[in-house]
């Protein structure tokens, strides 16, 4: 990873603060993975990573149908349901892997300002994930890219999330560990903070879209609010 970039001041003092969720507030990608790959073999089909990453930052219709092609199967809405449904079991199982780094600065974001969260998981997803973080009552508003036109890297996720807090675009942060979601927060006219996972597929060729690259969001020292 390249070193990392001094923080111009809309970082420190920005207006609101807009989280991706998957790879921000917790490391989900491997409980994804265990997700696409039991149902994969619940329809007699095999799936691998590499498959899936035309998908990164789709919203549910997109990857559905992505894997529904991929598996030779007839109905996308039931790969998404046995999806979500396995990926739901394990996250209220437990297996709920929280990114302390990305939970603390959230916490410290809403103690200043609008927060919201815009993601490709889908809303039941988000509101189950905030729950057990124990940020539910903290986020003002979540965004998942099922909810507007188009997944990321188009800026649709984040413009939504931005109207709901009612806050500017270009005054405010968007924080993000991938190349889709670093172009999406771009594309909205967002300053984007990138804390990419080390060796994430999905992380590759995000620092060109990022105008703050962090190792960590504990570096993120937002000022306190006026």
């Amino acid at each position: 990873m390249s070193e990392a970039r001094p923080l111009p001041p809309i970082a420190l003092d920005p207006e609101g603060v807009v989280f991706d969720m998957d790879g921000v507030l917790c490391d989900s990608e491997p409980l994804w993975a265990a997700a696409r790959f039991a149902v994969a073999e619940a329809v007699g089909s095999s799936i691998t990573e590499e498959d899936f990453h035309p998908f990164y930052g789709s919203n549910t219709a997109q990857w559905s149908a992505g894997m529904a092609k991929l598996f030779g199967h007839p109905d996308a809405a039931e790969i998404a349901r046995l999806t979500i449904e396995h990926l739901l079991n394990a996250y209220k199982g437990g297996a709920i892997r929280p990114i302390n780094s990305g939970v603390a600065a959230l916490r410290r974001a809403a103690a200043r300002g609008p927060v919201a969260v815009a993601s490709g998981s889908p809303r039941v997803v988000i509101g189950t994930v905030l729950e057990l973080l124990g940020l539910n009552s903290v986020v003002r508003e979540y965004v998942s890219c099922d909810e507007v036109t188009a997944g990321k890297p188009l800026p649709d996720v984040y413009l939504e999330a931005c109207r709901r807090l009612n806050i500017t675009p270009s005054r405010s942060l968007a924080i993000e560990d991938s190349l889709a979601g670093a172009r999406a927060g771009k594309a909205a006219g967002m300053t984007v903070v990138l804390v990419p996972l080390d060796g994430a597929p999905s992380s590759a060729g995000a620092e060109e879209f990022a105008d703050v690259i962090l190792k960590s969001l504990d570096q993120l020292p937002l000022a306190p609010r006026r």
